[in-house]
């Protein structure tokens, strides 16, 4: 069963590109490749992807570099041109210039890697103004259940929550069928758990003995290797350096590179705190999770860590459509007082949540820095079908299923 992956509907789409070549980059086996087949397929265009990595592309290349051109079907305008793993490339940046520079009038170019191409592509500027990057992550609760979703009346963090969310009859199955097979799109339409752990550890063999060691200096893998799997059991908590020194024998200066290293793969993303206006506020430890949350065997830190994922693929979505430059963070006062996530801009906070798994009762921090940082929204998110029950002005207890539902 092919997963149709919404990204595609603004990442492909001229009212967001406006010329520009679209950039897709995420976690490895996220389904990119997959989807971009998919779509142009779906518009009579499959002779038109081409993998950088295959040895009759190469060759092609080296015989006529505009190769393409010659496969374009007279009766399409502007038809899509994907290139996969280009960035493999000698000197693919000079190439992507002069291919966008000469036919962006006649090709809509699509540009697709992993870690790699959101690596490569920070080194230098020759590409700047001509491309948007977008992020194809983990599947979300419309992607697991099949169901598009509506750009035009997308509810975004500068918006007042519209109504109390309803959920779709089956959202907390999908819920719990992401939770027990993670939101790479395999695993999660093969459903078996054999065949999950198969894969989870094939996976993060592939990333750390392949894109490590391509994109890094590093010589410790080993150690690296040690601090991933370190690293579930302080989901949920701002990570100390110094309290990892010792365990992995090595200098806060070396952990602090291995940890850069495991987010420039997709293994981990980090969350910082959030200081703006807020007095006594912690300022530097950051939170980590793990892009795949399967890899985190308390249920607790899992499902905080899934909602962590599902976040940040709202947070995406929403600056790629230009409704905002929004981030997620975590709130913590030197005092202890903390909120798991905040959704927010330079200026202010415009949504806090609170991640309790099963805890109706509402956590006491979350009205308290709701009142302090001045959100218009607040909801303690916890794992119960069709839950809601309003707490005061913009805060809810609500269950996942209602809240996910509109998020893309």
């Amino acid at each position: 069963m092919a997963i149709k992956r919404q990204l595609l509907e603004w990442a492909l789409a001229e009212e967001y590109l406006h010329g520009r070549m679209s950039f897709i980059a995420g976690p490895r086996q996220v389904g990119k490749t997959t989807a971009v087949r998919d779509f142009l397929t779906a518009r009579h265009q499959a002779k038109l992807y081409y993998n950088w990595d295959a040895q009759t592309v190469k060759k092609r290349f080296a015989q006529n570099p505009a190769f393409f051109m010659e496969d374009i079907p007279p009766d399409i305008p502007r038809p899509y041109v994907a290139l996969d793993e280009i960035h493999k490339y000698p000197k693919w940046k000079n190439i992507l210039k002069g291919y966008y520079d000469e036919w962006k009038e006649r090709v809509q170019f699509v540009v697709t890697g992993s870690a790699r191409l959101d690596f490569f592509r920070k080194t230098g500027d020759s590409l700047v103004g001509r491309y948007f990057l977008f992020k194809m992550l983990p599947l979300g609760i419309k992607e697991a259940l099949g169901r598009r979703f509506a750009i035009e009346s997308a509810w975004s963090p500068e918006r007042a929550l519209p109504m109390i969310p309803s959920a779709e009859p089956s959202a907390a199955e999908a819920i719990q069928a992401l939770l027990e097979h993670g939101g790479f799109p395999e695993p999660f339409t093969v459903g078996r758990d054999s065949f999950t752990t198969r894969w989870r550890e094939n996976h993060i063999s592939l990333i750390i003995n392949e894109d490590l060691r391509d994109l890094t200096k590093i010589t410790h893998i080993k150690k690296l290797e040690t601090l991933l799997y370190l690293l579930p059991e302080k989901i949920g908590s701002p990570l100390s350096l110094n309290a990892l020194k010792q365990a992995l024998e090595s200098a806060h200066g070396s952990i602090s590179l291995w940890l850069e290293a495991l987010k420039k793969v997709y293994l981990v993303f980090s969350v910082p705190p959030w200081t703006g206006r807020l007095s006594r506020a912690v300022r530097k430890e950051e939170k980590y999770y793990f892009w795949d949350w399967g890899l985190v065997n308390n249920k607790g830190a899992c499902f905080e860590d899934f909602i962590a994922v599902q976040l940040e693929r709202a947070v995406a979505a929403w600056n790629e459509w230009g409704r905002g430059n929004f981030k997620l963070y975590y709130v913590r006062t030197k005092d202890g007082r903390e909120v798991d996530f905040a959704v927010a801009d330079r200026q202010r906070v415009y949504l806090l949540i609170e991640v309790k798994a099963g805890e109706e009762a509402l956590s006491p921090n979350l009205p308290y820095l709701q009142e302090k940082t001045d959100a218009p929204l607040a909801i303690q998110l916890i794992n119960k079908k069709q839950f809601c029950v309003q707490k005061g002005k913009g805060l809810w207890v609500m269950g996942a299923d209602r809240f996910l539902s509109i998020l893309p």
